[in-house]
């Protein structure tokens, strides 16, 4: 991987950290977000928001060095393989959706943040799976996630 892939991957990932553990949460004790099922807004977010935040970091996070791992080591030389890994990195990408599956079954704590939480943790993916993926794929596969061509050239990495 070039540097600049690497120091994206750090970045972003640090970002995606940022709002997840610091922002999000005060979406919800602000009551920008309200629950109305929650009578301790510091205390949901503390036994069940950051649970359930911290698995869908992980997992994204764990899944985006998995794929870059994957495509620095892949062949070179093979370029009729991309159909295959294209299959990869969306397999790959299922973990982090199951991850929300499984934050929120086990750690939503109210029903009135569902939708909130879903939509969150939704664009918390976007960003550390997708955004950092489609930005900082190492080597010749560095434009099999969706939109990578026009935001690398955004970026000026083409």
């Amino acid at each position: 991987m070039k540097a600049g892939e690497i120091i994206r991957v750090i970045v972003f990932s640090l970002i995606g950290a940022v709002l997840m553990f610091w922002v999000q949460p005060l979406l919800y004790q602000s009551r920008i977000i309200r629950l109305a099922d929650v009578p301790r807004i510091e205390a949901w977010v503390s036994n069940y928001y950051m649970i359930a935040a911290a698995i869908v970091f992980a997992v994204s996070l764990i899944s985006t060095v998995i794929w870059c791992v994957m495509a620095a080591l892949a062949p070179h030389h093979k370029g009729n393989h991309v159909d295959k890994w294209s299959l990869i990195w969306w397999i790959i990408g299922i973990f982090p959706v199951v991850s929300i599956c499984v934050a929120i079954g086990f750690f939503k704590g109210s029903n009135d943040a569902l939708l909130s939480l879903t939509a969150l943790f939704i664009f918390d993916i976007l960003l550390i799976y997708w955004w950092i993926t489609a930005t900082s794929t190492p080597g010749l596969l560095m434009y099999i996630p969706p939109l990578a061509i026009p935001l690398r050239r955004l970026i000026g990495d083409s």
